[in-house]
């Protein structure tokens, strides 16, 4: 069935942020705050929509992120249920994405540094030794988050930079506190932190305001139940060609231009960059990339269910 435009706009909306008032977003759906209202929680409760993020820049705060793909030993429902399960329990462990294509498990871990993820490692590795194999482990250099273009057709969008060479910044207690409450819930009504830190709901705004200046905190937005809405998802890894690095620069502006890619990611290994792909409809947009730049090889991550995402691991 396809998907409505007003619903399409609304998800655009809601996924760029979060935050939005009902007010707000009934003006830019064109629909009343009681009609926007409804159909925000229509979506939670059927689960389409099924959490909302805080978009942080983790390498600001003095994170390091490794991306580690998994095969599974075991194909039974119940044995993937049990290896999720624990996963999620894993404060490091800040993302979970199954595929029906592809490898069967993608994970990110967030460290403070490299003995912190190679402890985590270990402890995973040994833990599953007879349910999980590991098939590759990649560093994350850089992350650029795009808007779901597919979504919304207008002329501009923005981009969201995380990751990257940065000076690391210390948080007081009380931006530490405030943080971690939206981390726990990006929604969450100022006079609820405020009931949870005592603070005074005007310090509570003025440091958000002043995490978000700082860029600590780029955004709010939300994850999809992407099989709900026939959305198609596709985490493409690549490697150029020699000669291919040279164009590095061109293929991102390709990615930032390209209405269906939602994310990029240099990391390091034996793929250089990672794109992720989201569509209303097949699409075979690598046939389009190997036509316009050197790959010499990729792999297709054909996503099922994305079961956590965030951006940092609680403290």
């Amino acid at each position: 069935m396809k998907m409505k435009t007003k619903l399409k706009k609304a998800l655009y909306e809601y996924t760029s942020n979060s935050r939005i008032t009902t007010k707000e977003l009934g003006k830019k759906i064109n629909a009343s705050q009681q009609s926007a209202s409804y159909l925000i929680k229509s979506l939670k409760t059927k689960n389409i929509i099924q959490n909302e993020t805080v978009i942080i820049d983790a390498v600001k705060l003095g994170y390091i992120n490794t991306l580690i793909g998994f095969n599974y030993i075991k194909l039974d429902n119940q044995s993937r249920k049990e290896i999720i399960n624990e996963l999620k329990n894993i404060n490091e462990v800040i993302a979970i994405e199954e595929s029906k294509e592809g490898i069967d498990l993608l994970i990110e871990v967030s460290t403070k540094n490299l003995a912190a993820f190679h402890k985590i490692y270990i402890d995973l590795v040994s833990k599953f030794n007879k349910q999980l194999k590991t098939a590759f482990t990649f560093p994350i250099i850089t992350k650029y988050k795009y808007k779901k273009k597919y979504l919304k057709s207008q002329k501009k969008h923005s981009t969201k930079i995380l990751f990257g060479d940065k000076i690391t910044k210390d948080l007081s207690k009380k931006e530490t506190q405030v943080l971690q409450e939206l981390v726990k819930n990006p929604t969450k009504r100022i006079i609820d932190i405020s009931n949870k830190t005592k603070l005074i709901p005007k310090s509570i705004i003025r440091i958000k305001k002043e995490l978000e200046k700082k860029f600590i905190i780029k955004g709010y937005s939300a994850i999809l139940d992407n099989q709900q809405l026939k959305i198609q998802r596709e985490i493409i890894f690549l490697r150029f060609q020699n000669e291919g690095i040279k164009d590095l620069n061109n293929f991102l502006n390709y990615t930032k231009e390209h209405k269906n890619i939602t994310e990029s990611i240099k990391v390091i290994g034996s793929s250089q960059l990672i794109i992720i792909v989201e569509s209303l409809s097949e699409i075979d947009i690598i046939r389009e990339i190997r036509s316009l730049f050197p790959v010499e090889n990729y792999m297709i991550f054909k996503s099922e269910k994305i079961h956590k995402k965030t951006y940092i691991p609680l403290e």
